[in-house]
């Protein structure tokens, strides 16, 4: 799988994080929404709560599947973590960039091993809910200038694509171009406001993240806490489509 065609196979640009407590939610709404999903983001919680339902739905091939463990340790490990996936409906994996060049490298040369379907490898730069008081005690003093170094790195050792906050789609495109696969979480209905609570600090909306140039739209809460998640979904597909 390369990045150009993963972004010709899927259906639309929407990504259910599948961040339920138990499986029979997660289930529930995959019969739900499945059909109508381009893919399903699924992290450590869900599956280490119910990891052999998981495991079956993801052998079932059923949609395209995101798998979000953003690994972070010696190379033979993560390596040995995405050999090990299950099934071929596996598209994205994360791991993250402070794991260095050779970690990075083996992870890629870890998914190429999975044949022509293998998972693109996306990188995690700097987490979307650090704000500079938390990005200081980091030792990071600008947020654009540790994504673009973190950003930078990770590309030259393989990664495919990155995760990227809405806010910083532009100049991640503008430094990177039309190449790397950029997924964006935080995408809500509309910006949160100032102390509203939303861990999220640099919400979009569906339209805007897709016109800074994100790939694929991490859509959580907004359907999770929905009365009416499938009507929910149907609004942000509809805000998806360009008018």
């Amino acid at each position: 799988m390369t990045t150009e065609n993963l972004r010709r196979s899927l259906k639309n640009p929407v990504c259910l994080a599948l961040d339920t407590p138990d499986w029979p939610t997660a289930e529930s709404l995959l019969e739900r929404l499945g059909p109508s999903l381009g893919m399903v983001k699924i992290g450590p919680v869900l599956y280490v709560r119910a990891a052999g339902s998981v495991t079956d739905w993801i052998e079932s091939g059923t949609c395209p599947v995101f798998l979000d463990f953003k690994w972070h340790d010696i190379p033979h490990t993560v390596s040995e973590a995405i050999r090990g996936l299950p099934g071929r409906s596996v598209r994205l994996v994360t791991i993250h960039a402070q794991g260095g060049p050779a970690m990075i490298s083996a992870a890629r040369e870890a998914a190429e091993k999975k044949g022509e379907n293998r998972p693109l490898v996306i990188a995690v730069t700097l987490l979307t809910h650090l704000a500079k008081g938390e990005l200081c005690l980091l030792g990071i003093k600008d947020r654009w200038e540790g994504i673009q170094r973190l950003g930078k790195a990770a590309l030259d050792a393989g990664a495919d694509g990155l995760v990227m906050a809405p806010g910083d789609v532009v100049r991640a495109r503008e430094e990177w171009g039309p190449g790397p696969f950029i997924v964006t979480p935080g995408i809500r209905f509309v910006r949160p406001e100032a102390g509203s609570g939303d861990d999220q600090v640099l919400s979009e909306t569906p339209a805007r993240a897709l016109e800074n140039g994100s790939d694929l739209l991490v859509v959580g809460r907004p359907i999770l806490e929905s009365p009416t998640p499938e009507k929910t979904l149907e609004e942000i597909l509809g805000q998806c489509r360009p008018e």
